[in-house]
């Protein structure tokens, strides 16, 4: 709650006010968070778009199989010229055996 004076001191302010200084406030305080904000702003380059893997088992299948954690086995899907002609070498058909 206002004391008698901060009341009284509030009212006289209020009435010595200006209010087309007011108004004109408003777009000088928008503008500078404009100016403020766009200064901050950092022009960085667009990211790169990440490359395409040469080889998903890291050239480390056998015959068409490769153990991603060192014990399962799985069929090699990779698309490199060296895991192809590993696939040829364990399935000439094109169809390789699934791994034990």
């Amino acid at each position: 709650m206002l004391t008698f004076w901060e009341w009284l001191l509030w009212i006289l302010a209020w009435l010595s006010s200006n209010p087309a200084a007011a108004d004109l406030e408003v777009p000088k305080a928008a503008a500078a968070v404009a100016a403020a904000r766009a200064s901050m702003l950092v022009e960085a380059p667009a990211p790169t778009p990440p490359k395409p893997k040469a080889c998903d088992c890291g050239a480390t299948c056998v015959r068409g199989v490769w153990k991603p954690d060192g014990r399962i086995e799985q069929r090699c899907q990779c698309q490199c010229d060296r895991c192809k002609a590993e696939r040829a070498k364990a399935c000439p058909d094109g169809r390789c055996p699934l791994p034990r």
